[in-house]
This record gives C-alpha cells, structure tokens and sequence, in this order.
C-alpha cells in the first residue's frame, strides 16, 4: 500500500496503469510490425528464387544452345587447335625449341652483340638482317603452325619459345646501370625472357597465326576450283 496524500497514490496508480497500457500497445504494434515483415521477406524470398531459377533455366538453355556449340566447335579449335596430339607435341617441343635457340645465341653471338643487334633493328639506327631474319623465321612457324592445326595457345607458346632461349642468355652477363653494375642471377633473366617473350613473341605469333589461317582460307577457296572441269560440266 502507498503512503500519501490520495491524490499521490492517485497519480501514481495512473501513471502505472498508463505505463501497462502503453508497453502492452508497444508490444502488440511491434509484433504486427514484425509478421507484416516477415511476410514480405517471405514473399520477396519467393519471388526472388522464382526469378533465379527462371533467368537459370533461360541461361542454361541459351549456353546450351549456340554458345556451346561455339564454344566446344570453332572457338575450341581456335584456341587449342584441331587435333590435341600436335597440340601436345607443339607444347612438349617449344622448351627444346627454346633450349636450341638459348645456346645457339650463347654459343655465337653472345647475349650483349644480340640487344645491339635488336637496338640498332629497332631505332632504325644500324638495322640487322638476322634480326628480320629471325622475324621471318617467327612469323613462318607461326603461320605452318596455324595452318597445320590452328591453335593459338599452342602456337603463340611454340613462337615466344626461341625470344625466351635468348632472353635466358642474360644470365651471368653484366649489365651496367646508372648506380654501377651487375651480374644477372638466374632469376632476373628468366623474368626478363618471360617479359621479351610476352613483348615479342606474343605479337608476332599473333601475326603469325592470322596469316596462316588467311593463306588456309585462301587455299581452301580458290584451291577447288582449280582442278580441271568434270564431265558433267564439259557435256
């Protein structure tokens, strides 16, 4: 029981009941709130995985279709080439292909002759002919690869094998910089051949590949109707 003046114990039996009646409310408005949500993440959920599956099933069948067909058709073949055993045997021949190349220039010219050789090529300043000697030589391996089995990985691996054999004859040379010089680690020649072979190699198999596939297009054209006219025709 409350001590007091009755208009105390009256003010304060009013305010509890209004505080009763207000958390009862807040209670009964929150939990409406909280169905009212939760009904619609429910059906935004629905709706959500409704569309998922439909734009799924659309995808599927539209990869399924064309898309598949050209992926494992002609761009497979663009890519890894028609047949997978030259497509190997390219791959497995390259780092022979580049061993070759790295002792050739080891062997005679020697790694400091060959940049003066691709400088002088390139500013136009002492140009070399073994130089668009070996360019030429790129550019036919690219093109007989790409004729042969019209792959472009193993095409464009096959071409930068030899500017990676003679970009790894760095190795052990010195080269002189602003600060002094240095004696090449292993290391940092295999990373300089790797970025000549990106640089150079990559681009020239590109040209390469495009004009073997252009002189096999060329052939495949204009090659059957060069044969002699058949019977039918000639009656």
């Amino acid at each position: 029981m409350l001590s007091g003046p009755p208009s105390l114990r009256t003010a304060v039996s009013q305010t509890a009941v209004f505080i009763v009646v207000a958390c009862r409310r807040l209670t009964g408005v929150t939990r409406s709130a909280v169905w009212v949500m939760w009904r619609v993440l429910r059906r935004f959920a629905h709706s959500f995985r409704s569309l998922c599956v439909t734009v799924y099933d659309r995808v599927g069948a539209f990869l399924s279709g064309p898309v598949r067909q050209f992926v494992v058709g002609p761009f497979r073949v663009a890519l890894l080439g028609q047949h997978r055993d030259v497509s190997l045997l390219v791959t497995l021949l390259s780092p022979v292909l580049a061993l070759g190349t790295a002792w050739l220039v080891g062997s005679t010219v020697g790694y400091h002759t060959l940049t003066a050789w691709v400088r002088g090529t390139w500013f136009g300043t002492d140009p070399s002919l073994a130089i668009f000697l070996a360019i030429g030589g790129l550019l036919v391996i690219g093109a007989i690869s790409a004729a042969v089995n019209s792959g472009l990985l193993p095409t464009s691996v096959l071409v930068s094998a030899p500017v990676f054999g003679a970009g790894v004859t760095r190795y052990g040379t010195t080269v002189t910089y602003s600060w002094g010089s240095d004696v090449v680690s292993l290391p940092e020649a295999v990373g300089v051949a790797s970025l000549l072979a990106v640089g150079f190699g990559i681009p020239i198999a590109l040209c390469g590949f495009v004009l073997g596939r252009a002189l096999c297009y060329v052939i495949s054209v204009y090659g059957g109707r060069s044969g002699p006219p058949s019977t039918v025709e000639n009656a």
